[in-house]
């Protein structure tokens, strides 16, 4: 008898419950980190004269929104699908390849290096900032 076949179902069970723990903490940060954040926000669209046309408070609105896209909570990977997993399960996995092949090390943490850097920069093409409705008049 071998145990081989139902090792990985058990590893990848594992595996997807490991992430999903990540995503759960992930987004329990955000809707923490996103609930005082948006307040400020509105208070700020509101004492600015910007009621009409909130801007601030829409900034939070885009920002969590891309967040939540990031992170796919509910997203799980199928073994051997050729469906694009979420950048949080990118990042999951090279982990695991470095958890798994120490070797591996430098190179991984160069590829994540850039990936952190490309996502923690500001890019002018993605988001164009709101008009500002005070330069109307």
């Amino acid at each position: 008898m071998t145990d081989q076949p139902d090792q990985g179902t058990r590893w990848r069970l594992l595996r997807d419950v490991v992430v999903f723990q990540v995503k759960l903490a992930m987004e329990a940060v955000l809707d923490l980190t996103l609930i005082p954040v948006s307040l400020v926000a509105a208070a700020l669209d509101l004492v600015l004269g910007n009621w009409r046309r909130p801007r601030w408070f829409h900034a939070v609105l885009r920002f969590g929104e891309r967040c939540e896209r990031w992170i796919d909570l509910w997203g799980v990977a199928k073994p051997g699908a050729d469906v694009r997993q979420s950048e949080v399960d990118a990042v999951m996995r090279n982990i695991e390849t470095l958890i798994r092949r120490p070797g591996t090390g430098p190179d991984k943490l160069r590829e994540l290096r850039t990936w952190a850097a490309t996502k923690i920069a500001p890019s002018s093409d993605r988001d164009p900032p709101p008009p500002n409705p005070r330069n109307d008049l």
